[in-house]
């Protein structure tokens, strides 16, 4: 779910950055300062430090940008990359492995569930992230990129230093760990999420 620029408008706006236009790098931050937030927000989960990892990725951006060539890859992975690193800063400097309050998630839905819908949500949500916390690191950052970025495989294997086919590799089996962890609920998650495999 991209609700962002596109690949060729977002290089358009790095190139016209890169050679200053000012107003251009405002919209590259802008374009994708969501999918950064909604990243760092599910790695650590308290909104607070999600704000700053996000600030911190932005500002990190804004130095990189003139090294950035796009010729070499695609710009949403550099990104990410540098997104990746923000955020396993501010969780060592915590000291501790990330907690994930459920309320601060954002919902992606329009319709507005009924109080079974929500509890049940709410219970399923907490399940998954608790199960979520226990994979490798690798395998819960290749999900929360797919899925909660909405990275294609390609833009999570530049990121992350390894090819698409390993992403999706990487994807099914976390998946596949999710859905034996959380039994029924597990395979509609999994089958969801499971279709987004570019």
């Amino acid at each position: 779910m991209r609700e962002s620029l596109g690949d060729d408008q977002l290089i358009a706006l790095v190139r016209r950055a890169q050679s200053g236009d000012t107003g251009a790098v405002g919209a590259v931050i802008r374009g994708l300062r969501t999918r950064i937030f909604r990243y760092a927000l599910a790695r650590i989960g308290r909104r607070e430090e999600a704000e700053d990892v996000t600030q911190e990725t932005c500002l990190a951006l804004t130095s990189a940008l003139p090294g950035f060539d796009p010729d070499t890859g695609r710009f949403t992975s550099f990104v990410f990359g540098i997104a990746s690193n923000k955020v396993l800063m501010a969780q060592r400097s915590r000291g501790r492995r990330p907690e994930v309050p459920v309320a601060e998630l954002p919902d992606e839905r329009a319709a507005e569930p009924g109080p079974a819908e929500l509890a049940e949500r709410g219970d399923t949500l907490r399940r998954l992230l608790a199960h979520l916390d226990e994979l490798p690191d690798k395998h819960r950052d290749v999900l929360l990129m797919r899925v909660v970025a909405g990275l294609s495989a390609d833009e999570v294997g530049e990121a992350l230093g390894v090819t698409a086919a390993n992403v999706r590799v990487i994807q099914h089996r976390a998946l596949s760990s999710l859905r034996s962890r959380l039994g029924a609920v597990g395979d509609a998650f999994t089958a969801d999420t499971a279709e987004g495999g570019e």
